[in-house]
């Protein structure tokens, strides 16, 4: 996809504990693949996604995917530096995740913008029977940082998709509203050079301003079971998934055995260290 094929990019992280579903719920998002084996994200990994709204703006939503292991902790920081939005993950058969939430938001609040959108995002909800964290203790917690609270399966596409791009209008609604400044990088959002000539045009008339905001229209078929940000008037509109793309991964075996782990430990390092810095490339290059 060439880079200029939309007017926003925005920077979404994923975060939480190994084995929550955050790799699951990427692929699903953007491939529409159901992930049944769990093979752990290695450092980190990013996929990206364009979506036109019916307004004719089109928003290409990059997510950062990255592992929930203590030994990643620095690139953990380092990548939820400049994000537009976080979706924080647990499961809820899994009391030790949902424990962990505590620690991923106070990396947010160390390096996010306050302006940064956060939704904690609940998996396994077709693991019923095997519940240790009730759905109220997860919107309790959501409810003290400000932030959205969802309970998913990660087989259900359809709501995946209604988070990531619901996040995505809140975003452009701040832009539209003035509350965040697209130039500035810790936002997380970048504009295409026709759209940054646009705004700046916008800025400079201080008297039209107002009326010359733009107006974003949001998205359709949400469950009903979700609360959303977006005015009522507008729900019936529509959203089009437009021109999926995905970022390379590199592909990550995981070692069997604590000896054969122990023996390529330096080799796992240099093997980590590669898509860090193709991440980082990219990293620098959109923001």
């Amino acid at each position: 996809m060439n880079f200029e094929d939309y007017q926003y990019l925005f920077k979404f992280v994923l975060i939480g504990d190994t084995g929550v579903g955050k790799s699951c719920f990427l692929s699903q998002y953007v491939k529409g693949i159901f992930i049944q084996e769990y093979d752990p994200t290695i450092g980190l990994e990013f996929e990206s996604k364009s979506i036109e709204f019916n307004d004719g703006i089109v928003v290409q939503n990059q997510l950062w995917d990255t592992s929930g292991s203590s030994q990643f902790m620095a690139i953990q920081k380092t990548f939820c530096q400049n994000a537009a939005a976080a979706i924080i993950f647990y499961k809820i058969d899994n009391q030790d995740s949902f424990k962990s939430l505590d620690n991923w938001i106070n990396i947010l609040k160390q390096v996010s913008s306050d302006k940064i959108q956060t939704v904690i995002v609940a998996t396994h909800k077709d693991l019923e029977e095997k519940r240790q964290v009730e759905t109220e203790q997860g919107r309790k917690l959501a409810d003290s940082i400000g932030a959205k609270f969802f309970e998913i399966s990660n087989q259900d596409k359809d709501q995946i998709d209604v988070i990531v791009n619901t996040l995505s209008f809140n975003v452009l609604r701040l832009i539209s509203s003035s509350k965040i400044n697209p130039l500035k990088s810790q936002y997380g959002v970048k504009m295409s050079r026709q759209q940054e000539q646009q705004y700046a045009s916008q800025q400079t008339d201080k008297t039209d301003n107002n009326n010359n905001q733009q107006q974003f229209t949001p998205i359709k078929n949400n469950p009903d079971n979700i609360e959303f940000e977006f005015p009522k008037e507008t729900e019936e509109d529509t959203i089009t998934p437009n021109k999926a793309t995905g970022s390379p991964k590199e592909p990550q075996q995981k070692e069997n055995g604590t000896n054969q782990q122990n023996k390529n430990q330096s080799r796992n390092v240099f093997m980590v260290l590669i898509p860090i810095i193709f991440a980082y490339g990219f990293y620098f290059l959109f923001i």
